[in-house]
């Protein structure tokens, strides 16, 4: 895993508040591109995770591991790359590099 990455939604706060929920899936409005795309229930609480701005691929495959069933747990890591990936194609994550601890 490439631990010193880091992802930020690049919708704004107020986008995502207003994102309309269709059960587990949710609505996003990309500004940038005009856009208008159904998340599925583990994209959008990968993209509402991203909100809280420490948004790490370890984090991502953490979070897969709680809702991925049984026979696909073992492969949460490979799952949050691929999902990771595509959010990024869709604009709707930008990968950025993590800030470095400053020196004592």
């Amino acid at each position: 895993m490439r631990q010193h990455l880091t992802w930020q939604h690049s919708v704004t706060r107020l986008l995502l508040r207003c994102g309309c929920r269709l059960d587990d899936d949710a609505i996003v409005f990309n500004p940038s591109s005009w856009e208008t795309h159904l998340l599925n229930p583990a994209a959008a609480l990968v993209l509402e995770y991203s909100a809280s701005g420490d948004c790490t691929e370890a984090g991502v495959a953490e979070i897969l591991a709680e809702v991925l069933d049984d026979k696909e747990r073992p492969h949460a890591g490979q799952h949050a790359r691929l999902l990771l990936d595509e959010l990024v194609s869709l604009r709707l994550l930008v990968e950025t590099t993590a800030p470095t601890d400053a020196p004592r």
